[in-house]
């Protein structure tokens, strides 16, 4: 998963443009999410799309890091099937954000909790380790095992 984030995001290895050099986000762009009846489509300032169909989202997860280029904002992870290839890496100050956190919250089991957690942690200024809000098959109950892993931190992607 590591290798995967950090072809899509800027600076990790990621993207690049027709004269091979990585193009910097504007931060005044945002990212824009859109949401379709199979799928969202999330289009980052750099330029690249990133698309996850929602029969392949596996779990998401909530990042809260003061290493770049994560910090200072609270991120999704929404990450497809192994087999699949697709994920999306969303800041939770994208264009049209709320809709899809509305289209979250309606998964069975996303836990609003850690989520609540991660975004009272980016407001104080600290990081944390990686929350899984939801995964397939699973569903993430306060003290069970599944909930427990979620809270491990995974390492994140080096800076």
């Amino acid at each position: 998963m590591i290798g995967w984030l950090r072809r899509i995001l800027p600076g990790q290895g990621g993207a690049r443009d027709q004269a091979g050099s990585a193009r910097r986000p504007d931060p005044s762009e945002p990212f824009i999410v859109n949401l379709y009846d199979d799928r969202v489509v999330v289009h980052r300032p750099d330029g690249q799309r990133e698309e996850l169909a929602w029969n392949v989202l596996e779990r998401v997860v909530v990042r809260v890091s003061d290493r770049a280029p994560w910090a200072g904002r609270a991120w999704l992870i929404l990450i497809g099937a192994p087999d699949s290839g697709q994920g999306c890496v969303v800041p939770f100050d994208a264009a049209n954000h709320a809709a899809l956190l509305e289209q979250l919250r309606a998964l069975p089991g996303f836990n609003q909790q850690k989520l609540d957690n991660a975004l009272r942690d980016v407001a104080a200024g600290k990081s944390r380790s990686d929350a899984i809000c939801w995964k397939r098959g699973t569903e993430a109950r306060p003290g069970t095992d599944a909930d427990q892993a979620g809270d491990r931190d995974n390492g994140g992607p080096a800076a």
